[in-house]
């Protein structure tokens, strides 16, 4: 345990909190978080699917504390979002089950096609006006897309906060709304996940802990900014967020 404490409060310690919340502002505000984490934490040479397992806990621990906040504020409405977490929790085991048993280069293209299915339908689809702060999501949503979204959460997760963001978009919620909604799923789909890769003993401690002590801190100052993105500005970010991952994923596929 001691050696731990001093590998957290090395410079690599505070580099990997650094990460943490530059990658959970990120995450917050345009549902790519692994657009930071993942290629930072495979660069200093940490697995793949260790580097998965982390992703999910600093995930899973900054989500949290965000919805706590928002439950207190009353942001959002717990119950409304109790089926959605359920949904996401069995998704995101069922994609950690699964990621488990696939090769780094399969899951890579996994990512590569759902983000470009998704890119297509975010820059083809026409901007509704809406903006429902408080959305009757039962009437307006169903579990199927949140569902198979958390099972790619779970198993990899590259974008898959921005894909429920623009899944509660296309349903006519407000994008702060959205971005608020998602960190439920997110913390249910990345808790059961990595509670999954921590049974399979593949969870470095020395970095886990860091990188998510930094996406709490991170995550709320995402909350901050959030309120001041126009609307204009999303509608020109997102697509740009959405063609970075892929460029980084086929990256990863050719190099």
């Amino acid at each position: 345990m001691e050696n731990l404490f001093i590998e957290w409060l090395s410079i690599d310690g505070l580099i990997l909190f650094a990460i943490g919340i530059l990658a959970s502002i990120v995450g917050v505000m345009f549902g790519a978080a692994g657009f930071v984490l993942l290629p930072s934490l495979l660069l200093v040479g940490i697995p793949i699917h260790a580097t998965v397992a982390i992703n999910k806990f600093a995930t899973g621990i900054s989500s949290f504390s965000t919805v706590i906040v928002l439950t207190l504020k009353k942001r959002v409405q717990l119950k409304k979002m109790i089926p959605f977490m359920l949904i996401a929790a069995i998704g995101g085991i069922s994609g950690a089950f699964l990621a488990t048993r696939l090769a780094e280069h399969t899951m890579n293209i996994v990512a590569c096609i759902v983000l470009i299915v998704m890119f297509f339908f975010l820059i083809k689809s026409k901007k509704k006006e809406v903006i429902n702060e408080q959305p009757d999501i039962e009437k307006k949503t169903n579990l199927i897309a949140p569902f198979f979204i958390s099972i790619y959460d779970g198993g990899l997760g590259t974008g898959s906060a921005l894909l429920n963001i623009t899944y509660f978009l296309k349903k006519q919620v407000s994008y702060v709304m959205a971005a608020e909604m998602t960190r439920f799923l997110m913390f249910a789909s990345c808790t059961t996940a990595f509670l999954f890769y921590l049974f399979y003993g593949i969870v470095n401690w020395g970095v886990a802990v860091p990188v998510a002590v930094g996406s709490i801190v991170g995550s709320h100052i995402g909350l901050k900014i959030i309120p001041y993105l126009k609307g204009k500005w999303v509608e020109i970010l997102l697509p740009i967020i959405f063609f970075l991952l892929i460029i980084q994923v086929i990256s990863d596929l050719l190099f």
